[in-house]
């Protein structure tokens, strides 16, 4: 199986979809009954455990690590023979897109708009928010989406 579709920044290509879908079937049939999963999102790291479901959504919205062809930690088995040769990388910085990283800082400033889980796995609980909270969200978000430039 190609895992060319990890470098298409197209997301909602069918290509990148299509392969969204070939690793969430990998991870259940290597994870028989587990309801969570390490998320490879460019986000999460593989280091935060998502519920399936929400891994297949965070992979649509943030994106698969572009250097995770290996799925060592989702039980795919490493050939050590032809691997042997190669370097060993064991902190690899995520690519994270500028406006990800935008909307990852409106998130956290307004945590109510946010629907994670967080590090233990248990749903976050709403924040009661106000009129004025809400429309401050609504422009920050309404200006991190508009284009600065053409192209």
């Amino acid at each position: 199986m190609s895992r060319r579709w990890i470098q298409n920044p197209n997301r909602c290509a069918d290509e990148y979809l299509d392969g969204i879908e070939d690793f969430i079937e990998f991870a259940r049939r290597h994870n028989p009954g587990a309801t969570r999963i390490r998320c490879p999102c460019r986000r999460c790291n593989n280091t935060l455990w998502e519920t399936i479901e929400n891994v297949g959504f965070h992979l649509v919205r943030n994106g698969m690590i572009e250097t995770y062809s290996i799925w060592n930690l989702h039980g795919e088995q490493v050939d050590h023979a032809s691997s042997s040769n190669a370097p060993r990388v064991d902190n690899v910085e995520p690519i994270v897109d500028p406006n990800d990283q935008v909307m990852g800082i409106i998130h956290d400033v307004f945590p109510f708009a946010s629907t994670n889980i967080n590090q233990e796995g248990e749903d976050d609980v709403p924040t009661p928010i106000d009129s004025v909270e809400f429309e401050q969200y609504e422009k920050l978000l309404k200006n991190a989406n508009q284009e600065l430039y053409l192209g």
